[in-house]
């Protein structure tokens, strides 16, 4: 059975690749910046949970990629630091069908692991609600964590820079 790293960077290189693949007009990828599709850089960021006596870590630094190949849909993975001070694994489809100026509307969701009160701290399935706000070359993903049993709700902030 593969580990979650590898899976996660799995299903990241199918996401990537997929919508190039299935192009009629193309079977490359065309990431030049007259492209509808758009790779972003994310950095992680910080979270700020409502729950401030628990002790949280809320400096979530990390590293992934995110993919847009529309104005609505754009594939996500990477990495970060949580806020249980443990590594989180993720990939997630962040479907945001509202926008207004370069602002989106949605949910993303997908698979990620880490989270002790979750699965062991093993894979689960998460959605979160997602605004984001890309401009020409930085951006900002800010998702709220809902309280589900032993999760604790919280506000997430992603920073991104475009890289192409």
């Amino acid at each position: 059975m593969m580990n979650t790293p590898t899976a996660c960077a799995l299903l990241a290189a199918i996401t990537l690749t997929a919508p190039a693949a299935l192009a009629e007009s193309s079977t490359t990828l065309d990431l030049s910046p007259a492209s509808s599709s758009q790779l972003w850089l994310n950095v992680g960021g910080f979270s700020r949970h409502f729950k401030r006596q628990n002790g949280y870590n809320e400096n979530n630094l990390g590293l992934g990629l995110e993919y847009r190949t529309s104005p609505e849909i754009s594939y996500m993975a990477g990495s970060y630091y949580n806020s249980v001070r443990e590594n989180t694994t993720y990939a997630a489809v962040n479907w945001q069908p509202w926008s207004l100026g370069g602002f989106k509307l949605g949910a993303a969701v997908g698979l990620m692991n880490g989270y002790p009160a979750m699965n062991r701290g093993g894979n689960f399935f998460a959605a979160l609600p997602m605004v984001t706000y890309e401009g020409q070359r930085f951006g900002i993903n800010v998702g709220l964590v809902p309280s589900i049993k032993n999760v604790d709700s919280a506000v997430i902030v992603q920073f991104k820079v475009r890289v192409n």
